[in-house]
């Protein structure tokens, strides 16, 4: 099944909910998003699609079942980094071993779907969807998530950002979203891709890439 980890930012500081491999960055992104003193809080998702195995990224390495019933794909206890003397990190998560010692890492373990089925794709749906066993709905329970949240003085589209080529289910909904393929490619005031020479204009623009897609309520936020 599908997993999805979260990452929280909270006075400053980050908490994980989960565990995953983050790349460099998300990591500058999360540790920047909030300003020293302020409470602007940002919440980073990540959904693995191609599942993870929980006993095998935090291992519960002081359960003898765990070696008993993997004989041949557990992690060696003396490669395993403890946490707190039975569980511990796979060693290629070293990284977030200070971050459990600074209390900003937490881990729900052995936590999934209610619901019993087998098939791979309807447990990613409903994890994406967040209504376990019902396929009719339509939205995702992130974008349903920004509905309860306080809204901006000024609306704007980029309150849910996901990073791909398209919107995933988790966003999708009446609530304004956008997907970049590339971040790097993505600039509002004209400061991306320069404009041919027959192209260009006097005022700054702003530069949507192919690979932009959104919802339709942030289309058409974008498009004013």
């Amino acid at each position: 099944m599908s997993l999805t980890r979260r990452i929280f930012l909270r006075n400053g500081a980050l908490a994980l909910v989960g565990t995953t491999a983050m790349p460099a960055f998300l990591t500058r992104a999360a540790f920047g998003a909030v300003a020293p003193g302020t409470n602007n809080k940002r919440l980073v998702v990540i959904f693995q699609r191609g599942a993870a195995d929980g006993l095998n990224i935090v291992v519960p390495h002081g359960e003898p079942q765990y070696y008993a019933m993997r004989p041949s794909i557990n992690i060696p206890r003396k490669s395993v980094i403890d946490l707190d003397g039975f569980f511990g990190l796979h060693p290629a998560m070293a990284s977030f071993q200070p971050l459990w010692q600074q209390r900003h890492l937490a881990i729900v373990h052995a936590a999934g779907s209610p619901d019993p089925t087998r098939s791979h794709f309807d447990a990613q749906d409903f994890m994406e969807s967040g209504t376990p066993g019902v396929k009719i709905t339509d939205d995702g329970w992130l974008n349903r998530s920004l509905r309860t949240m306080p809204q901006p003085a000024q609306a704007s589209a980029f309150r849910a950002i996901a990073l791909g080529p398209s919107l995933p289910r988790i966003l999708s909904g009446s609530e304004p979203a956008v997907a970049m393929n590339n971040i790097n490619d993505f600039s509002v005031g004209g400061r991306g891709p320069k404009l041919l020479p027959s192209r260009r204009r006097s005022k700054p623009c702003t530069i949507i890439p192919p690979m932009l897609c959104c919802t339709a309520p942030a289309k058409k936020l974008l498009m004013q």
